[in-house]
Parts: C-alpha cells; sequence; structure tokens
C-alpha cells in the first residue's frame, strides 16, 4: 500500500499561506515536515512584513493559521542529511525535506527547482 502522507517543504507552505501568493492548493492533510519548517516559515513571514508585503497584525494571523494545519513535524538524522546535502549539492535545510521524503517514501511537494530536481533526480 502506497504511503499517503506528503512531506511539504517552506515554499510550498508560504504559496499556500501568504495572500499573494496561492499557486497550489493540495489538501495537507496527511503532511509530514522537519522540525526546521516551523522556522522557516516563521522567517519567511517575518520577511513579508519588513518587505511590507503583509503588516505585522497580518504576520500574527498567518503564524496561527499555520500552526493550526497540523503538520506533523519529524525529526531528521543529521549525519544522514548533511551526506545526502553533500550528494545532491543542496542546503542542509533542503535535503532534509528530501531526506524525510526518502527515508517516508512519501511525495515531496515543493516549489524550490533546485530542490525538485533534486527530488526526480
Amino acid at each position: 500500500m502506497k504511503n499517503k502522507s506528503v512531506v511539504v517543504d517552506a515554499s510550498y507552505v508560504l504559496d499556500l499561506l501568504l495572500p499573494d501568493e496561492k499557486k497550489s492548493g493540495a489538501e495537507l492533510l496527511h503532511a509530514i515536515s522537519p522540525q526546521l519548517l516551523v522556522f522557516e516559515v516563521t522567517n519567511a513571514i517575518k520577511m513579508a512584513v519588513v518587505r511590507k508585503r503583509i503588516t505585522a497584525k497580518v504576520a500574527h494571523i498567518l503564524i496561527n493559521e499555520f500552526l493550526g494545519w497540523r503538520i506533523k513535524l519529524l525529526d531528521v538524522q543529521p549525519n544522514a542529511v548533511l551526506n545526502l546535502a553533500m550528494e545532491k549539492g543542496l542546503a542542509v535545510y533542503d535535503a532534509s525535506y528530501l531526506w524525510l521524503a526518502n527515508e517516508q517514501k512519501a511525495e515531496l511537494l515543493t516549489w524550490d527547482k533546485k530542490l525538485k530536481n533534486a527530488a526526480s533526480a
């Protein structure tokens, strides 16, 4: 039986979350991600405030919406992620999403072209 879980990265989540994005729209019912997702999403939302794409008030609303999605956050193995990052030429944080997708035999949902290419290679 095929695993119904999907691994989502920050680019995919932000596309669903930020009001000026919205190009995906997949169901996140069985979404999983490395723990670092929360920090990447939070930082991107902070940068959206700095760049005046959204207000601070909207930023807090978006963070709360994101936390309500109940994406299951999982630990990754740093040494394995490091090896994968070096092998694929990825940043370690990007490699953590790919490693988790490989480990869980799950589809990786991302809008990052380099990460998407590494996942399909």
